[in-house]
């Protein structure tokens, strides 16, 4: 074999080696990508997704209610929101105010239909999701149109506490986290950029902006049955 015969040989044999790898890598290529796309971290969602109503109202009695989307979304409502005790008797059902006394109605309840009587005048509500199983038929949340022209929600729950919502209110924005900050974004008039500290221990979420603090609390949304 002459000299020139066998350098052809050697690189012909080099060439092979270089095309068998090439070969491997486009084969593996996609392998690794798959490795590396599963491997990577999932993003952990932020706690504060939910509704949350504010703690404290004003002497009126309104109060704020947020909810934060898993898309980013932001929604804050301003309205009326109530909290007392109801007791039932029979067909009967007291509604304790601690500032204004008692409050009796005449109820009767067919199927998703509550009606209640006071001093002649009759209101029809349409329960919010399904009745609660063992409870007494008013448990739950119940919906009718408010004399201002908006839905009111009230809540039965069954340890005898009542809850009045009347949305007035909503604004519709946007957040962004990042560890324990928020950017909040409400476009509009009433509305504009916060930037909040946040802090949540069980169903209790805590905002502290410019040396003002405020509260919330975990609750469902009102056109969702029971929190």
């Amino acid at each position: 074999m002459s000299k020139q015969s066998s350098t052809s040989e050697i690189r012909k044999l080099r060439l092979g080696r270089s095309l068998m790898v090439w070969a491997l890598l486009v084969v593996l290529m996609p392998v690794a990508t798959h490795l590396a796309v599963a491997q990577a971290p999932v993003p952990r969602p932020t706690p504060l997704i939910g509704t949350w109503e504010a703690v404290n109202r004003s002497a009126g009695g309104l109060g704020s209610t947020m909810t934060f989307a898993a898309d980013n979304t932001l929604s804050y409502t301003l309205g009326a929101m109530v909290d007392m005790q109801y007791k039932r008797s029979r067909d009967s059902l007291y509604i304790i105010d601690p500032q204004n006394g008692i409050n009796a109605f005449r109820v009767s309840i067919n199927r998703d239909t509550l009606v209640m009587t006071n001093d002649g005048r009759e209101q029809r509500e349409t329960r919010v999701g399904a009745p609660v199983t063992g409870a007494d038929p008013v448990v739950g949340r119940w919906t009718y149109q408010h004399y201002t022209g908006v839905p009111a929600f009230e809540e039965y729950t069954p340890g005898g506490e009542f809850r009045l919502r009347v949305p007035i209110r909503t604004l519709q924005g946007t957040y962004a986290v990042l560890g324990d900050s928020a950017m909040l974004h409400l476009p509009g008039p009433g509305g504009g950029d916060r930037a909040v500290r946040f802090t949540i221990v069980g169903d209790t979420l805590q905002l502290n902006w410019s040396g003002q603090t405020a509260r919330y609390v975990k609750a469902a949304p009102l056109g969702s049955g029971r929190r």
